[in-house]
């Protein structure tokens, strides 16, 4: 009798065995089709994928030479290439209420935000349509997922990325980000009411240029409560001013050399947030541009000739101009701009030390000139 169990059990093993090696199999043909039609129906758009497959013992899945194509209305071909997308999930997680995905990484991707002749941006567009999605998906969700009352995403990666900013009104407002890494880790929703800061994150990115700059952002925050708290720790080397005249284009005068040096701490603690920059400008220059001329709108609180003279003319090439500010206020207060706020205090400070600093000169040449006469 003992014999016989065993030997039914062994072939329900073997059974199982063979079952579970065909599907494997089977996935790496059938895979492909599915995520394309669900790709599809997420971002509205083609979507090709060369090749799909998956390791079900394992419980993760891989895509190579993944393409989205852009929206319509948009003339760039692509919105996201990558060449390769894999996913793990933590396949015990499926037995109980909380599904654990312990890895998504993209490898070698291409994300393409484009501004089209009508002043409209695509990334925008597919934010719509995956929030539309997602939202449908919640409103006829199968009942076996309603079973699982918490998500955690382990970590989210990127390696090797690149952004381009197409600008289609404005070619010089064109910008490409490479050799961008990106980490997302501990991303739990619910949140923990105990984790203050449960999710890490790290953004590293090189801006091409005469002179290659380098942008690295790290913190901690937790972007699923009303009241918002972060720690974030950012620098940027080396950024040309040249590439970023565009940008703005109410200021009068525009960069033609220089580079940017920036510090910045910022905490956030229920929506009080307390930031703190150093800043070291190097071989800064302007000109005046030419749909300016004739006017006299001010500069940080100075006329653009004064801005002109002050930079082109009396600071030193081989001496940066160095400052810091410090901004503080409540996110919840409608009167409260963090980007304003920064504005304003970057007006003052650089009012602040160009006088200063042309005082002293004006000062030592009005000493030389009293010692010469005398």
């Amino acid at each position: 009798m003992m014999a016989s169990l065993r030997r039914i059990l062994l072939i329900l093993f073997l059974i199982g065995v063979i079952l579970l090696s065909a599907a494997q199999i089977a996935s790496n043909f059938l895979l492909k089709p599915v995520l394309e039609r669900e790709m599809r129906s997420i971002f509205q758009v083609p979507v090709y994928i060369d090749e799909a497959g998956a390791n079900l013992f394992g419980g993760s899945f891989w895509m190579r030479g993944v393409r989205i194509k852009n929206a319509q209305g948009f003339e760039e071909s692509d919105f996201l290439t990558s060449r390769t997308i894999s996913i793990d999930i933590n396949l015990p997680s499926l037995l109980t209420s909380e599904l654990v995905i312990n890895r998504i990484l993209l490898k070698d991707p291409t994300f393409t935000f484009e501004i089209n002749g009508e002043g409209q941006s695509n990334a925008s567009e597919f934010m719509k349509r995956i929030v539309d999605r997602f939202q449908n998906f919640l409103s006829t969700t199968p009942k076996f997922i309603r079973l699982i009352s918490k998500f955690t995403l382990e970590k989210f990666s990127v390696r090797n990325g690149t952004i381009q900013i197409i600008n289609q009104i404005e070619a010089e407002r064109n910008i490409n980000f490479r050799s961008i890494s990106f980490s997302l880790a501990r991303l739990v929703y619910p949140p923990d009411p105990e984790e203050a800061l449960p999710a890490a994150f790290y953004i590293n990115a090189t801006v091409p240029g005469a002179q290659e700059g380098k942008v690295l952002v790290l913190g901690r925050l937790n972007p699923f409560v009303s009241k918002k708290s972060f720690d974030l720790t950012g620098s940027i080397k080396g950024l040309a001013f040249s590439k970023f005249s565009s940008y703005f284009p109410d200021f009068p005068l525009k960069f033609t050399e220089g580079t940017m040096q920036l510090k910045m701490k910022a905490l956030c603690h229920e929506n009080q947030v307390d930031i703190y920059n150093q800043a070291r400008l190097e071989g800064l220059r302007f000109v005046a541009k030419e749909s300016q001329k004739g006017k006299s709108p001010l500069v940080f609180g100075l006329t653009p000739a004064t801005v002109l003279h002050f930079f082109n003319d009396l600071q030193p090439p081989s001496e940066p101009f160095e400052f810091d500010f410090h901004v503080t206020g409540d996110l919840g207060d409608p009167r409260f701009n963090v980007l304003s706020s920064i504005s304003q205090k970057l007006r003052q400070k650089i009012y602040d030390q160009v006088t200063n600093q042309m005082k002293a000169i004006h000062e030592k040449a009005k000493q030389i000139n009293q010692e010469n006469t005398s």
